[in-house]
């Protein structure tokens, strides 16, 4: 580690020589070249529109500049270096399961993600289709660590991420085209006005793809017997057993990804808007054709003296498959000042088709002709939001809103003639599918006690049910009875600025998180274990415990932060193991202590050094269902993150250098996966990403983005990508 500290601060140097080197050697620039750092706000930690000293929570805002400034493939990419969150995406562009998992928190389900105010969740696992979101249309990301329950009931568990798109002030036109490693490309075009100074619209369109690399080798087991073929390698299972004999690899892993987006917004009076934002995303993942390593898809590999491993051509494609996310989002919002009370009005829908094919052939069956079966899901969700800011003198402003959202998911199983395509699919298998609905109604008083002191106090009340639950063959599915829950999510948090720059924060609140469809009504099995649904979940809830500091020095120009947090977590989701079955129920509790510190220096106009800790201890603490699991960590989530980065901008240049660390993430709830270097294990790691951009003319950027910097080979379950480089050039007016 210190030999990559080493080497990650020469680069750090390299990259401010260079920079300084093409600079003119008077720094001094005029007013109109001069950095503009206006106060920031936040609107997502309160729902009203907020300076973030004031937040009643840990809050980052992530601006268009520094998202410019990394090589954004995914929306999930601009969140992958703050404090407190881990973003899993195993294999870049082509990670379908993708997710950010705040708070110690391993699953979308538990964040809630949110554009322009509309939840993204989808109806069916409660997941985010990252791959499918647009990119070049965020004005900015809120992200609000910590419940949030309180102002939007479930899925805020771990916090609220907000992604709040473009609103053109003035005629923008943006064009841009991009290739790099695997064949990788990247257009995007976007155009928006603003007309009569009251109607503002924007169009945009962005397609990328990658024809990828091989992620996932293909391992049969040693057995005794003699070998006919040499080739391949030993590798250990994620157990440090001496198991597999690696005889290829399942192909170049490809995946594709393209989105339409736009957004129209209407003054119609001097205190009312209108806003209109649409969605429209398609995300896709393939496998190439196979490669062998033994000279031959058939055989015995020699594995050692007396060991052979047995290979046929159907281990080359087994598991793998076609997949395709369809991920549309409307959004219809309207407020309107009366007096001084400001009223806020919001629908929208989140529509999700998703199908996947998977591989069903035995022995000869191969990548040419291999049969299938064809999994479809159909989800939309319904959201309605209803909300009031009212004054109550000055000191207190008080909130009142009510909420419903409807959800709806079903899916279909069929069996089709060749795996790699979706159509010739014959009658459904397998069912299954639910409903649920919630409506709440929710307050939040913001109380000025005095100047330096403001005092929160919130409290919602969420009614859930779920019904027309179902699963099993057509024809003779189970039908499950409704289930009704209800929950009452108080909050309280105190923030209080003694002096100029210094800003302490503390709150305690409750949360939850309601089962999902998925959780609920879809049973399917892996190899020989099967996975059972639970109609009877119960919602997941925790209290949870802040404090925080913030300090600014030298006129802002120096930032520290520091924020602890405990979660007391009942009722854990979880798979009880009966045999080869695994049921989930609400078997276990969890603790969890947290830790952030975050630290930046501007040292010049155009420097500025920053880096973040995180320490997560989340533990399960009780489980009878599964004794072994208490006392170990919760999967899919690091103990230790931290992340440093430089950052400069001067006139036409600017460039960022981006490090990255976490350590060993267990997959295992008895955290007996502790093998390094091999298929199936999340070992610890230290990455760096690059980007300089250079614009010779006012209108015009050229990019060079250099990803894993150092070439740096470990395992996030799948072989994580070796150095890449993407060059771009981009337009603007």
């Amino acid at each position: 580690m210190q030999r990559w500290l080493a080497i990650f601060a020469g680069v750090f140097m390299t990259v401010c020589g260079h920079v300084q080197s093409a600079l003119p050697e008077d720094p001094a620039r005029g007013p109109s070249e001069a950095a503009v750092r206006l106060e920031e706000i936040v609107v997502t930690a309160t729902k009203t529109v907020k300076a973030t000293e004031e937040a009643p929570g840990s809050v980052t805002v992530i601006t268009r500049e520094e998202m410019e400034n990394k090589n954004m493939r995914t929306a999930d990419d601009a969140l992958n270096a703050l404090s407190g969150i881990y973003v899993k995406r195993s294999k870049g562009l082509m990670d379908a399961t993708a997710s950010v998992r705040l708070r110690g928190f391993a699953g979308d389900e538990y964040t809630l993600v949110l554009i322009d105010g509309q939840p993204l969740n989808d109806a069916y696992t409660g997941g985010v289709e990252w791959g499918a979101l647009p990119v070049e249309s965020i004005e900015r990301i809120e992200v609000i660590r910590g419940p949030a329950s309180a102002l939007y009931g479930g899925n805020a568990m771990g916090g609220v991420i907000n992604i709040i798109t473009r609103t053109p002030q003035k005629l923008e036109l943006e064009a841009g085209a991009g290739f790099g490693t695997h064949d990788a490309y990247r257009y995007r075009i976007s155009a928006g006005n603003r007309f009569w100074d009251r109607l503002s619209i924007r169009l945009g369109y962005e397609e990328e793809s990658t024809n990828g690399y091989p992620t996932t080798p293909v391992y049969r087991t040693i057995t005794d017997g003699t070998g006919d073929v040499s080739g391949g390698y030993p590798m250990n299972d994620k157990y440090g057993e001496p198991t597999y004999w690696v005889v290829g690899d399942k192909g170049d892993n490809g995946a594709q990804r393209r989105s339409i987006n736009g957004k129209i917004s209407f003054d119609y009076s001097d205190t009312g808007n209108v806003r209109f934002t649409a969605a429209s995303g398609r995300y896709e993942y393939d496998y190439g054709r196979p490669h062998t390593y033994m000279d031959t898809f058939e055989g015995y590999a020699i594995a050692g003296p007396d060991q052979r491993a047995r290979f046929q051509p159907n281990d080359f494609i087994s598991y793998t498959g076609i997949s395709r996310n369809d991920h549309d989002t409307y959004t219809l919002a309207a407020k309107q000042q009366l007096g001084p009370v400001d009223l806020n009005a919001q629908v929208g829908t989140v529509q999700v088709d998703d199908r996947y094919t998977l591989e069903s052939g035995s022995g000869s069956a191969d990548y040419d002709d291999s049969p299938g079966s064809l999994k479809v899901t159909e989800s939309e969700s319904w959201f309605g939001e209803l909300r009031g800011d009212v004054p109550l003198g000055t000191s207190h402003l008080l909130t009142l809103g009510v909420s419903y959202r409807m959800d709806e998911a079903d899916t279909n199983e069929y069996d089709v003639p060749f795996y790699r395509s979706y159509s010739g699919k014959g009658p459904s298998t397998f069912y299954s599918g639910g409903n649920s609905r919630t409506w709440a109604a929710f307050a939040q008083d913001e109380w000025r006690i005095r100047d330096p002191l403001i005092l929160y106090l919130g409290l919602r009340y969420d009614s859930w049910k779920v019904y027309d639950g179902a699963s099993g063959e057509p024809g003779a599915e189970i039908e499950y009875e409704s289930n009704t829950e209800s929950e009452l999510s108080p909050k309280l948090a105190a923030v209080w600025k003694p002096r100029s720059g210094t800003t302490l924060r503390a709150s305690v609140g409750h949360a939850f998180r309601p089962p999902t469809l998925y959780e609920l009504y879809r049973t399917w099995q892996s190899y020989s274990t099967t996975y059972r649904s639970n109609p009877d979940l119960k919602p997941e809830t925790m209290w949870a415990y802040e404090l925080g500091v913030e300090q600014y020095f030298f006129g802002k120009r120096t930032r520290l932060s520091l924020t602890g947090y405990r979660n007391d977590i009942d009722d854990l989701i979880y798979y009880r193991t009966e045999g080869s079955t695994k049921i989930r129920s609400n078997a276990g509790k969890a603790r969890t202590y947290g830790l952030e510190l975050e630290a930046s220096h501007r040292l010049t106009d155009w420097l500025t050094l920053w880096g973040n800790y995180t320490y997560t201890d989340a533990e399960i603490i009780d489980n009878p269902n599964e004794p072994e699991s208490e006392g170990k960590q919760v999967p899919g989530i690091p103990k230790h993150t931290w992340n440093m980065g430089i950052d400069t901008r001067y006139k036409w240049v600017k460039a960022s250098v981006v490090g990255r660390y976490f350590s060993k993430i267990y997959n295992d709830s008895d955290n007996r996966d502790t093998e390094e270097g091999v298929y199936g294990t999340y070992e610890p790691a230290f990455t760096a990403d690059a980007k300089i951009s250079v614009s010779p003319l006012k209108w015009m950027e050229v990019s060079l983005a250099v990803d894993n910097l150092f070439d740096e080979e470990y395992y996030e379950y799948y072989k994580t990508d070796g150095r890449t480089f993407f060059v771009e050039l981009t337009l603007r007016y």
